[in-house]
Order: C-alpha cells, then structure tokens, then sequence
C-alpha cells in the first residue's frame, strides 16, 4: 500500500543534464519497477506534487533520476544532504519481470525507470539509450547502466554514438522489449515482439480520482495512466 514517507536526502547530484537524488526512509519496501512517487515540492507557487518513477532501490535507500523543466524541479535540485523530503507511494502499475533476452529503450529522461527494471530482469539485458546530444548523459550516469547491462546510445547530432533517433536503430533479436519516452518515440516503435511502455505524464492524485491523466487507447476505451498505467502494452495504445 502507498504511504506517505520523509526521506532524508543522501545525495543529490547532476550527472549530465540530468539530476540524480536518493533519500533514505529507513525501511526497506517492496516496489516494482515502472511505480513511481508523488513527491511534495515546499513552494508556496506549487500545488500539486511532482510525479518521479523509481530509479534505483538499494534496502531502504530510493533513488529518482530527474531534468530540471521548472520551478518543482529546480527547487527539488537545490535541496541539499540531510533535507527531509516528503513522498508518497509505490503508485502505479510497474513492468512484468521475466526471463530471457531483453532490450530496454530510453529517449532522454525516459531512461529513469529502465535502470531499477534492468537490475531486476533475468536474462541478458541491452540498454538502447536516445537523447539529442552526448552532453545529456553523464559519464558516471552511463557507467552505472553499463554495470548491468549492454549500452548503445544514440544522438540526434551525432556527438556521442550512433546519429539518429533512438528508434532507428531497433534490433528485434529479443524476447520483450520495453520502453519509455516521448510519447512520438513510443509511436515510433513499429515491432511484432511483446513490448511493454512506460507512458510519461503529467500526473496529481496519483490514484485516478481526478482523471487527470487520463488518455485514450486505439480501442477508444479511456485509461488513467497514473491507476491503470503507467505502464501499458504498446499495441493497446498504439
């Protein structure tokens, strides 16, 4: 069951564009990949809490790897150790876990969730990472998730890896794929192997009561990403 838990800032860094927090609770519990927490943002000029998918679990240590887009953002990267940060959650539906080979895409902060995936997954794991230029990723970011996994990036301008976009370069070699992203990348995945979307959103009850969140799968039928979601499989999307 979600619950509301102060976290004690541990580390809060940047690593590339991105910023990488992790607080403590002092417990350990069970989350799943793909679940994501609201987290509170002390602002007189913010209302509603901010929406960060897990990165990383370590006991009773949680980890969110996050862009600075706003003022909830830019006020959670200028926290510092020791600040007690105020989350609620597990909330949402998280990946299936399963056996075999697997390939994990990520277009830009979209890789957040795919790192706590990869660590659970059995198998062999391939990391396809997009963003628009090497200078997103941070080396020690990069390292973290070739620890588990293959890593093959791509960028827009070519300044680190291969040139493109990330969904130019889809090798269908596996047994399940999963994804998150832009909501164009997503569209853009045109395969035949089950794959599993993470689908970016903004989100405030976190439970489907406000209906918020809510988009429309190709059957017509309405989904609450933040209830029914955040993970959906791609052909009932798109």
């Amino acid at each position: 069951m979600p619950k509301i838990y102060n976290g004690e800032i541990i580390e809060n860094i940047p690593v590339g564009e991105l910023f990488l927090v992790t607080v403590s609770i002092g417990e350990s519990i069970s989350i799943e990949p793909g679940q994501f927490f609201l987290i509170r943002i002390d602002r007189e000029d913010v209302i509603l809490r901010r929406a960060f998918s897990i990165f990383d679990v370590d006991e009773d240590r949680l980890s969110f790897l996050y862009r600075v887009v706003g003022r909830g953002t830019k006020w959670l990267s200028e926290r510092r150790i020791g600040y007690s940060l105020n989350i609620f959650g597990p909330l949402g539906n998280g990946f299936s876990i399963s056996q075999g080979r697997f390939l994990l895409i990520g277009g830009g902060s979209g890789m957040a969730p795919l790192y706590y995936l990869g660590k659970r997954l059995r198998g062999d794991v391939k990391f396809l990472l997009g963003a628009q230029t090497g200078n997103f990723w941070g080396k020690e970011l990069l390292s973290r998730y070739a620890s588990i996994g293959d890593i093959e990036v791509v960028t827009e301008d070519g300044s680190l890896g291969k040139k493109g976009l990330v969904t130019e370069y889809i090798d269908t070699n596996y047994d399940r794929v999963y994804a998150c992203g832009p909501i164009e990348m997503l569209k853009n995945i045109r395969i035949d192997i089950p794959t599993e979307i993470s689908l970016e959103s903004k989100i405030a009850c976190g439970f489907g009561a406000c209906r918020g969140c809510v988009i429309e799968n190709k059957y017509g039928e309405y989904k609450r990403v933040c209830k029914d979601g955040p993970v959906f499989n791609l052909k009932e999307i798109f």
